[in-house]
């Protein structure tokens, strides 16, 4: 029997490396989003929306030690058919997100070397990006027992330069006295403004505490997964909701919100630190190449976990058998590849064919729903299985009061369609261009949920359900003691 590999600290590290990005601290406190608002939402929201979504994964994950993640847990509520669904919308809207995000890492690169005009070499931004989505492509093939190591290092990335911040910034603020701070914080101040923007932000904020679920897919490599899984997501839920109330504190009492830029926000913010505190500039550089390894630790888990999810463990039929075979480690490896070249190929086109990058802008707008209703399909599927399943003694669960598990499911549903449609609110500058917006944004969601269903008519399958109570349930050996409530 193959030894699991991922420990307890090793797989909490995995959890922030997915689910915290430092970048969106300087986003939620600009101007142009929230404001001194975002502080308290994300406080919030941690509460709300981010907490109960991690014990409803941790639940589910202890319940069910499957590869297959969030399409196991859809599958074993809704059936077959709706398991690939998610796994199809997941897949769809990061394929256009990486050839973005590569591209944005190459550009931030070249500032953290020093050398900012590189970042209008073309050739320069192409020839990186590519390097480092077959490099970290082929890593990934290895699974998580090797890829654990970018997000160990990708974690400290982000969590490293928010604490370097956060520290920073109340010395130099409020023990050294150095300047007084950039923001007033009352009651008027930080309450968040209604408006289409402020809404957008909220939502968000919401979508930023999302992703609960993706170290679900390598349950199989880890040590005692029933037991650590649970712990481990929720001391990652914690650490990740402190860093983005207390960091988004931080940055803001170095700079006006009327100063923070999304993209330089945080790397500004550090500057303006050792400008007060007398610390040489190499030290922001230092900590830009740290962003940059958290940037990579993400990269590697989002390049495994959708593919996995839906090449690795789709129903036999759906795709070519040749495409869907998984190595030793249990990676689609010509999943990988074919995923590789074909952002690759959008990079190449986005780079250097005219029109393109018009185009390239359209899909990622019309893929930006689809990244969302899997969340809907996640907690749906909770609620339907926690009201049919038995809990059983030495598995966690959230809560045995399946009524109070019911009004969680029922809340949390709510945020995420409300936040749906905050993101998809007209707030385009003309009455033209919300047209043009919304045609993309809604229309592509339903081309991509469509699209999935037409590719599982034609491979003739028929949506399986199992009934919850008969999915057997998987209960640890050793340490039968009940993780969850008494």
């Amino acid at each position: 029997m193959k030894n699991k590999k991922i420990t307890f600290w090793e797989l909490v590290m995995l959890n922030i490396s997915a689910l915290y990005g430092i970048r969106w601290i300087a986003r939620s406190t600009s101007d142009a989003y929230l404001g001194l608002g975002a502080i308290p939402m994300w406080v919030i929201l941690m509460f709300l929306f981010f907490v109960p979504q991690a014990l409803m994964c941790a639940e589910l994950a202890a319940s069910y030690p499957h590869d297959g993640g969030l399409a196991y847990w859809v599958k074993v509520a809704f059936g077959t058919k709706y398991g690939f669904l998610v796994s199809w919308m997941h897949w769809t809207a990061l394929i256009f997100w990486f050839a973005s995000f590569l591209t944005f890492f190459s550009v931030n690169a070249t500032y953290m070397v020093g050398r900012p005009e590189l970042a209008n070499n073309k050739l320069l931004v192409l020839v990186m990006s590519i390097a480092i989505i077959w490099i970290l492509s082929i890593a990934s093939m290895k699974g998580m027992e090797f890829g654990k190591y970018f997000t160990s290092v990708g974690s400290l990335g982000s969590t490293v330069p928010t604490v370097c911040l956060i520290v920073l910034s109340f010395a130099a603020i409020v023990f050294l006295k150095k300047a007084p701070s950039a923001s007033v914080f009352t009651v008027a101040t930080l309450t968040p403004k209604l408006n289409m923007n402020s809404l957008v932000a909220i939502s968000s904020i919401m979508f930023a505490y999302t992703g609960a679920q993706l170290a679900a897919n390598f349950i199989s490599e880890m040590e005692n997964p029933q037991k650590n899984y649970p712990r481990a997501i929720c001391t990652a839920a914690a650490i990740i909701g402190v860093l983005y109330a207390i960091g988004s504190i931080a940055m803001t009492m170095l700079l006006p919100t009327s100063e923070i830029q999304s993209s330089t926000g945080t790397l500004d913010a550090l500057l303006r630190a050792c400008e007060l505190l007398g610390i040489p500039t190499l030290f922001v550089q230092v900590i830009a190449f740290g962003i940059a390894l958290s940037v990579l630790g993400a990269l590697v888990l989002y390049i495994a976990q959708p593919t996995k999810m839906l090449f690795g463990f789709v129903e036999p039929g759906v795709f070519s058998e040749r495409i869907t075979k998984v190595n030793e480690h249990g990676i689609p490896t010509k999943a990988i590849v074919f995923q590789a070249t074909l952002i690759s190929v959008l990079l190449i086109g986005v780079s250097y064919l005219p029109g393109v990058e018009a185009i390239y802008n359209m899909l990622v707008t019309m893929t930006a729903l689809t990244t969302l209703f899997p969340y809907v399909f996640l907690f749906l599927a909770y609620g339907k299985i926690k009201r049919e399943k038995e809990d059983l003694d030495g598995l966690y669960v959230m809560t045995k009061n399946k009524k109070l598990a019911s009004t969680i499911t029922y809340a949390v549903t709510a945020l995420c369609v409300f936040a749906i449609l905050c993101s998809a609110l007209p707030i385009m500058g003309s009455t033209h261009e919300n047209i043009i917006y919304e045609t993309e944004l809604i229309g592509g969601s339903i081309l991509i949920i469509v699209s999935g269903l037409l590719i599982w008519k034609k491979s003739g399958l028929e949506n399986k359900v199992i009934p919850v109570k008969d999915v057997k349930q998987t209960v640890p050996e050793s340490e039968p003691e009940t993780l969850g409530e008494k």
